[in-house]
């Protein structure tokens, strides 16, 4: 039997990243499981040149909307770590994965297509394949149930 003690949400605040969470509790609740909520700050997603650091206010931002949804998160008896990381966004949710031998990711797909897929590919599709565990991905059509939070159009990252 396939046991679920750890999973990992890669959090960009986007609708279908909160439907992903949603599948996430789902899954985690049975076997009182602990979700993992990582948020990865990048030099060009947060508005700076690549050689410019990135400033704690910018990763206290993050840690905060992260902390709302953890505490959501255990108000329904789950556990819930938030995650706050500077880097490239695939590879840190990969090394996360396996630092901490989480055992399964759930990650929304917001599901780019044609040219759009073609030119920036698909990072769930990249961590699909790289993972070194189970993957499951979440449409961007999958609306989240229970939990929302103010989502700034400006914040979200872009696969």
């Amino acid at each position: 039997m396939f046991s679920i003690r750890t999973v990992l949400v890669p959090m960009d605040f986007s609708a279908c990243a909160l439907a992903a969470l949603d599948h996430a509790a789902d899954l985690a609740r049975p076997q009182r499981g602990t979700i993992l909520l990582l948020h990865v700050v990048t030099p060009t997603a947060s508005g700076l040149a690549e050689a410019e650091p990135i400033g704690p206010e910018v990763v206290s931002r993050f840690e905060d909307r992260l902390r709302q949804l953890a505490d959501r998160l255990r108000a329904e008896r789950l556990n819930a770590e938030p995650l706050v990381l500077i880097g490239n966004i695939e590879d840190e949710i990969l090394t996360m994965a396996s630092r901490r031998g989480v055992d399964l990711i759930v990650i929304g797909t917001h599901g780019h297509s044609g040219w759009g897929h073609l030119l920036l590919g698909s990072m769930a599709e990249r961590i699909v394949r790289r993972a070194e565990c189970p993957v499951l991905t979440v449409k961007d059509h999958v609306v989240a149930r229970s939990l929302e939070v103010e989502v700034d159009a400006g914040e979200e990252a872009s696969e």
